[in-house]
């Protein structure tokens, strides 16, 4: 991997792929957290073209004192060790914007996650709810 950006419109296609669900609702979705002030929607790019991307999404509220806290989700690697410079990128990122917590979001159904997560200082504590609407 040769560089960390901000995702272009010009990297939809790619995203799109990295994501395995081509279609207009997401290259809307795309285009929207682009242009999203509180959003940064980066890709990771070789001389291949986009081959990751991470979404750091900072939020301030009343819980935490009202500090800052960053969301990192979205991440998508098509290869090895991409899914650790967008880690890397993100706590940075956060760290950078002010942040005082990072939360990632990510799915537990695989048990070596956790694991990997942790290298990067992440610890398993929260179980929250979800609703479908």
């Amino acid at each position: 991997m040769d560089v960390i950006r901000r995702a272009r419109t010009t990297d939809v296609e790619a995203l799109m792929r990295l994501f395995g669900a081509p279609g207009e609702p997401l290259a809307g979705t795309l285009r929207e957290l682009m242009n999203t002030p509180h959003v940064t929607l980066v890709v990771a790019e070789d001389d291949h073209g986009v081959v990751g991307t991470a979404q750091l999404t900072v939020l301030r509220g009343l819980s935490w004192s009202g500090a800052p806290r960053g969301l990192l989700e979205g991440i998508r690697a098509a290869r090895r060790g991409v899914t650790s410079a967008l880690l890397s990128w993100g706590i940075d990122e956060a760290r950078r914007r002010g942040c005082t917590r990072l939360h990632l979001d990510s799915g537990l159904t695989r048990g070596d996650l956790k694991e990997f997560y942790a290298r990067f200082g992440f610890e398993h504590s929260y179980e929250g709810f979800t609703r479908a609407l």
